[in-house]
């Protein structure tokens, strides 16, 4: 078989970004997975982070969106290069990507209308126009302001250069503040910073040659662009012809050594951060026309997963690099894991949203579900071998069993797992086969990988009761959980029972397995919110025994709150829509009185031919004090079951 380098010779081969050569073409795009600590710089959790990557072969690292000005400041999770006191923390980041044989990069930022006045300043903007994520009206620049963040632009340069950066981004995508000046839509000036293309972009070319200037001659220069704003109710958005002007705009002007594409704004954050649903890869051909017509290198981000991916973009002509951010995160040796010819052994990026953007915007660093220990590596370090290899037996084979054997099995113990089941996967693989859901069976199959390189004996169709006597040191419980009623508990604890006339009702996990059959007219019942009503409502209506199908949901919308963090609700809801199922939300279920559901209302819905429950889980019985990992101690989701199973692994 081809080796790697044969396989993907121009993903591996050398780039030159002006005066920066790089040693491959993969480039970890800026995400934000940086915790702060309460410092203007890098923190040692994001150094560490970073630094991993770094050592697991990328062209280039790059840190997330920088503010540059004070104007745009945003809490304290962000590295603030309008400081000198970044610069310490920023230059320890640089010698260890260095020692590594890559280069940093740094993303200057300005957030524009995006910047709450609750962060410490008032949102600034081009005009007038609120943000539509933070909705509040921002005051429009002065000429003396534009100037002074400008200069703010060659100020942070300057600082990055002392630090040893080799590459500086100039953020101009989205509805940020230099997108805003780019746009007809959201510039409504009349001064020269706005009205005609040289107008729009004077702001643009005022920072980058304040960045230039700054930066030195050793220093690359680009931009990071949207392709496309994608503002819905815009019948003249800023497209594709109106950004690649822009971009052309710059490269006849020799203001830039390369051009990083995206598209979106915060008007379209499902087009920035896509869900596992979008077309993968997203932006090649897009990215083409730029290559095409540009004279610098061209980098395209979005849904690049797989090396034969980033290398059909390369050797196709459509860009000169990719950028990829979750793809690392899952996995942050991947280029190390291709020169070594072992593609096998990539953790793959499920692109489902979840502990990534999904903590993010909970205001928490953000993380991985299938490599829990990604934003925590300085608090983790090293899966190092155990000084007393034990015997492990693990039982049960959903996520959380399959990274505690995984891990354990990694630390040189010998492992034996057992699932009750006749596959493994656990509810992560009836997840994953449900409509809409299949990029998340490639980490299952990973997984199973793992277990078999790292000699793992998997035993299938074995059901361990907890008074079960297994031949091992240790044994570690990862059962998961079973069908109840606790979602409903929480509006109403008094339901001890569940819902009257619903305590014979199918639950919504049967369903999807097979355990439980329905038909005809359905109605499901749905007090748990996020993927398990959204995965159960979407198998059904694909049936061809199910006539119709009615969710009556306490959340305001069907999946919600969840999908809002993970930037799928509305793909969802307009799939939802077009599918033909009918959706009750805000309401309650009093009681089920045969074929109908009457609501807290008075209202009945109904008749139907069958009634589904979307009711939450309950842990599965365990041994007292047991070692335990994943549901069968509380359910929470993926990220939990692996990050519980990661941490326990350490301490075998």
């Amino acid at each position: 078989m081809p080796s790697s380098r044969e396989r993907y010779p121009h993903l591996l081969s050398p780039i030159r970004l002006g005066p920066v050569t790089l040693n491959n073409r993969a480039v970890i795009s800026g995400h934000s997975m940086h915790h702060g600590d309460g410092r203007p710089g890098i923190s040692d959790r994001f150094r560490a982070y970073l630094a991993a990557r770094a050592r697991g072969g990328a062209g280039l690292v790059g840190i997330e969106s920088a503010p540059m000005h004070p104007s745009t400041v945003n809490g304290t999770s962000q590295v603030e290069t309008h400081r000198d006191e970044a610069i310490p923390s920023l230059a320890r980041l640089a010698r260890e990507v260095h020692d590594a044989g890559t280069r940093l990069s740094i993303i200057l930022w300005h957030g524009g209308h995006n910047v709450p006045h609750r962060a410490g300043h008032y949102a600034v903007a081009p005009s007038p126009i609120p943000s539509f994520r933070v909705r509040e009206v921002p005051k429009p620049l002065t000429r003396r302001e534009i100037k002074d963040i400008v200069a703010g632009y060659g100020s942070a340069a300057g600082r990055c250069r002392s630090a040893g950066i080799d590459v500086i981004e100039i953020q101009t995508s989205t509805d940020y503040l230099l997108g805003s000046f780019m746009s007809p839509t959201l510039n409504r000036r009349t001064d020269e910073y706005g009205g005609s293309l040289d107008n729009r972009m004077r702001a643009v070319a005022e920072a980058l040659e304040s960045v230039r200037k700054a930066a030195g001659d050793a220093i690359a220069v680009g931009v990071r662009t949207s392709i496309a704003h994608l503002v819905p109710t815009d019948p003249n958005d800023y497209g594709i012809e109106q950004s690649l002007a822009a971009m052309e705009w710059l490269v006849q002007r020799g203001l830039v050594d390369y051009v990083s594409l995206i598209t979106g704004s915060h008007w379209s954050m499902p087009e920035t951060i896509p869900p596992m649903t979008k077309p993968r890869p997203q932006l090649a051909d897009q990215a083409a026309i730029f290559k095409r017509a540009l004279k610098v290198p061209v980098t395209v981000a979005g849904r690049i997963r797989t090396a034969a991916e980033a290398e059909a973009i390369i050797a196709g002509g459509k860009s000169d690099l990719v950028a990829m951010a979750r793809t690392w995160i899952a996995e942050p040796e991947w280029i190390r894991k291709l020169v070594e010819d072992r593609e096998d052994e990539i953790r793959p990026c499920m692109t489902c949203n979840q502990a990534c953007i999904g903590f993010v915007t909970r205001g928490l660093p953000g993380s991985c579900n299938i490599n829990p220990a990604a934003g925590r590596e300085f608090e983790l370090g090293d899966l190092s071998p155990s000084r007393q290899p034990k015997r492990i037996a693990v039982v049960g084979g959903g996520p959380a069993g399959l990274e505690v054997a995984r891990a354990a099995a990694l630390r040189g113990h010998r492992v034996t797992l057992y699932e009750a089941s006749a596959r493994l996967g656990g509810q992560m693989r009836l997840a994953a086969e449900a409509p809409n859901r299949s990029e998340m069976l490639p980490a299952i199959a990973w997984w199973e990988r793992e277990l078999q390189r790292l000699q793992v004996r998997v035993n299938l169709k074995h059901a361990i009761k907890p008074d079960t006597r297994l031949d091992a040191d240790q044994v570690v419980w990862a059962v998961g959980a079973i069908p109840a009623a606790t979602a409903i508990w929480r509006i109403r604890p008094h339901l001890v029972d569940g819902i009257p006339g619903a305590e014979t009702l199918p639950h919504g996990r049967d369903v999807i397995s097979g355990q439980a059959k329905v038909s005809g007219r359905v109605l499901i019942i749905d007090e748990e919110g996020g993927w398990p009503a959204i995965s159960l409502a979407e198998t059904l209506v694909a049936r061809p025994n199910v006539r119709s199908v009615t969710v009556v949901t306490s959340e305001a919308t069907l999946g919600g709150p969840e999908l809002v963090y993970s930037f799928e609700e509305g793909d969802v809801q307009a799939r939802i829509k077009a599918s033909g199922i009918i959706v009750e939300s805000g309401k309650l279920v009093a009681s089920v009185d045969g074929s109908r559901a009457i609501l807290t209302n008075g209202t009945a819905l109904g008749p139907f031919d069958s009634i589904v429950l979307s009711t939450g889980t309950l842990p599965r019985e365990i041994p007292e004090d047991a070692l335990a990992v994943g549901d069968c101690i509380a359910p929470r989701g993926i990220w939990g079951a692996t990050h519980d199973a990661n941490r326990l692994a350490r301490t075998l």
